[in-house]
């Protein structure tokens, strides 16, 4: 198992109900999807997609997060998928290529849930 996967597993999630657009990547498609993230980690999403998507396919996304005044534009590769209600899928999207700034802020929106989640 890849160090990064192992990883992902051990890394703090957060369950909030924050917004995600997504489209598939480098096809043309203008129009963008609109779901309620599941729960996110530093590493990646999981939420419920419109339909579902091939193991490796490469999204664009756009994650609203309160922490930050701007969605973060973000790229993630889909690792894993599951059927879920009307045809629609639940999705593990891990991020690709994240710059420092994106990293920074989703770690400090993690921190911040951390801090504030009840006990």
């Amino acid at each position: 198992m890849a160090q990064d996967q192992e990883e992902s597993r051990h890394a703090p999630r957060v369950a909030h109900q924050f917004m995600v657009r997504y489209r598939l990547a480098n096809t043309g498609q203008l129009a963008w999807q609109v779901s309620p993230l599941r729960d996110f980690s530093r590493t990646g999403v999981r939420f419920i997609a419109e339909h579902p998507y091939e193991i490796g396919a490469v999204l664009e996304l756009q994650l609203a997060l309160p922490t930050s005044r701007e969605p973060l534009a973000l790229a993630g590769r889909v690792a894993w998928a599951k059927p879920a209600f009307l045809g629609t899928a639940e999705l593990g999207v891990t991020f690709d290529n994240i710059d420092s700034g994106s990293q920074q802020m989703i770690d400090d929106a993690i921190a911040h849930f951390l801090r504030t989640r009840p006990k």
